[in-house]
């Protein structure tokens, strides 16, 4: 994958500007401190996930607006704007609100549904995240071990 093939796939999960903040911190070469933050915050999204899919055939519709306030509140920090949103939806039908914040007479099974299709999103976000991710380590290390050959830089078509 070339460096613009991965600016592409890092913007797709990620705030850019927010991404690079986190990378000028780093005081090391490799980009060990960024890339492990950003990894674990992806490690626990995921365990806040998979308790939310638990949660859902039980209509536990408080458990998953709490799970989803907490995952969110972290989301938004790091730049996972893809996350942020989902969660925020999830709190929206979790309250019995429709996605557009109107009040909904459905069924449960109507919330339920839309909820399935945001923690699918969620998951969605998270292995496009993790795959980025991961294949900005890849490159940090090439960078590390191969010189500057690698340019970690903002594509210049964008």
């Amino acid at each position: 994958m070339d460096n613009n093939e991965l600016y592409i796939k890092l913007k797709g999960v990620l705030d850019m500007t927010v991404f690079s903040q986190l990378l000028e911190m780093d005081e090391e070469e490799d980009r060990k401190s960024s890339s492990t933050a950003l990894c674990g915050f992806i490690e626990g999204s995921q365990k806040k996930v998979n308790h939310m899919e638990i949660s859902l055939p039980k209509r536990d519709f408080v458990s998953l607006i709490f799970k989803s306030e907490s995952l969110q509140q972290c989301a938004e920090p790091l730049g996972f704007r893809k996350l942020h949103e989902s969660c925020a939806n999830i709190e929206r039908v979790g309250a019995m609100m429709s996605i557009h914040g109107e009040v909904a007479e459905a069924s449960d099974m109507f919330h339920l549904t839309l909820i399935k299709e945001e923690i699918q999103n969620l998951n969605d976000s998270l292995l496009s995240a993790r795959t980025a991710i991961n294949s900005y380590k890849i490159l940090a290390k090439c960078k590390t071990e191969f010189g500057s050959d690698v340019n970690f830089s903002k594509p210049s078509s964008f």
